[in-house]
């Protein structure tokens, strides 16, 4: 064997296997603390790429499930503004038929009369306070709400709401405006017939507009709702299958390098042992 000052091609080896033994290691124990295969971009740079499109593409997804439940959001407010109405309508609706039956005394009258004010101006306010993330619904003003709950900015989808003051409901008869004190029908014009027109004619509109919303919610955002989840788990997994560690399998590797390190260890001490040695025998 040959003996010198410098390393002999054993020791050298030695050496070296123990250097990318430690690597190995180390590179185990950086991937089982952080759970990623991919702490750098050298660990793989093609499927690196390949997570971080997956991960824009995932984060369009999120940003779409969330405008997704805005608007669901926004129906909801709307749809309970536009349930209200009607309940108000039905109330007026009750007071012009106990009116229109011929027994009420001046005094009811102008009692019912009162209640009909009361409740139209609720149906005002209402058209003015019904709002969502500082939008207002029925006020007219979301008559062409373009919404959008799709990864592509390009696909939005339009919402009507409709304006449900006073003014704005109602049908050839007049507007529900015309049934308070001193309207064109008032319960004092007698014109019992018109002001029943008025109101079936401000419920259907009501109606219909729950129905367009509910369609709406129904058949545009919750089934968009669905698919943007399965995209979501779908993405989510591709991008863990790229970038997360599989924890069995590098404890596995841990092992091998703890091994490979520790034998190493031994190697390298053996050849040192070997030229003291023989560094003795030539005193």
């Amino acid at each position: 064997m040959r003996t010198g000052s410098l390393l002999s091609g054993n020791e050298l080896t030695s050496i070296h296997s123990l250097s990318r033994s430690y690597s190995l290691l180390n590179m185990s124990a950086l991937r089982l603390s952080t759970l990623k295969r991919i702490n750098r971009a050298a660990d793989d740079p093609a499927a690196l790429i390949a997570a971080e499109t997956l991960n824009s593409e995932l984060t369009a997804v999120q940003a779409a499930n969330a405008n997704a439940a805005r608007a669901v959001g926004t129906i909801h407010v709307a749809d309970s503004g536009m349930a209200e109405v009607g309940n108000l309508l039905n109330s007026i609706r009750g007071n012009v038929m106990e009116a229109a039956g011929g027994f009420l005394s001046d005094a009811e009258m102008e009692a019912k009369q009162i209640e009909i004010n009361a409740a139209v101006e609720a149906v005002n306010r209402i058209s003015s306070y019904t709002s969502y993330g500082g939008r207002k619904l029925l006020d007219g003003s979301a008559e062409n709400l373009v919404l959008n709950f799709s990864p592509s900015p390009d696909d939005t989808s339009t919402l009507s709401l409709p304006n449900v003051h006073a003014t704005s409901l109602g049908g050839d008869s007049g507007s529900l405006s015309e049934l308070t004190t001193g309207g064109s029908l008032s319960l004092a014009s007698g014109n019992f017939s018109g002001m029943i027109d008025t109101l079936d004619a401000a419920r259907d509109q009501v109606l219909y507009a729950r129905a367009e919303a509910g369609a709406f919610e129904k058949y545009s955002i919750e089934s968009s709702m669905r698919v943007l989840d399965e995209m979501e788990e779908t993405l989510t997994a591709g991008i863990s299958r790229l970038m997360d560690t599989d924890v069995a399998q590098e404890a596995s590797n841990m092992l091998r390098a703890q091994i490979l390190v520790a034998s190493g260890i031994a190697m390298v001490g053996t050849s040192t042992q070997s030229r003291g040695l023989i560094g003795q025998l030539l005193a």
